[in-house]
């Protein structure tokens, strides 16, 4: 009994070592509160919405990197306020990200998913050719086309894509985004 007892102060005394080693590093966080806030409505609808692509041939997708099925989405912004001026959205990171900024399939695992195949979003709120958006990443911080929100007001044009990983198969394809609205 008495050695049960001395191996448990010594595991005890060792734990506590353990504890007090010197830290390896430190992380700061910085972050800002603002006072700006919009009303969001997609494609008429409310800040929720689903857009449905169209039904495309597995031929149009038959290869890495060729796209189709473009359909386009507009964030109807009104009755903002505060001292921001311009407003743009903000695609995270989320459960539906790959690593390429795409959004993954997440009926590809199961029967009747198409396989190969991602969705893609672009940006068409200041110009006629999208940009491809690469969703999570921090770049849109400084990428995202800002829309002007002087007048309470605006609306952000976006555009979502089928995009080929691979020889696409047939098959129901689904997946979301989670977005943020970002003020300057």
């Amino acid at each position: 009994m008495k050695k049960l007892l001395i191996v448990a102060a010594m595991a005890t005394a060792f734990a506590g070592i353990n504890a007090q080693a010197a830290s390896d590093g430190k992380i700061d966080f910085t972050g800002e509160l603002i006072a700006n806030t919009c009303n969001v409505s997609v494609n008429g609808g409310t800040e929720n919405a689903t857009i449905l692509l169209p039904a495309v041939g597995t031929s149009k997708l038959a290869t890495l990197g060729q796209t189709a099925g473009e359909t386009q989405f507009t964030m109807d912004l009104t009755s903002c306020e505060g001292d921001a001026t311009k407003v743009a959205a903000y695609f995270t990171q989320g459960d539906t990200v790959n690593a390429d900024g795409r959004l993954t399939n997440q009926t590809a695992q199961t029967a009747g998913g198409a396989t190969n195949v991602t969705l893609e979003l672009l940006d068409y709120s200041n110009n006629t050719t999208g940009s491809v958006i690469d969703v999570g990443d921090g770049s849109q911080t400084t990428t995202a086309k800002f829309a002007d929100i002087e007048t309470g007001a605006a609306a952000l044009l976006y555009a979502v894509r089928y995009y080929a990983t691979g020889e696409s198969t047939a098959g129901a394809v689904t997946s979301h985004v989670y977005y943020n609205l970002q003020y300057k």
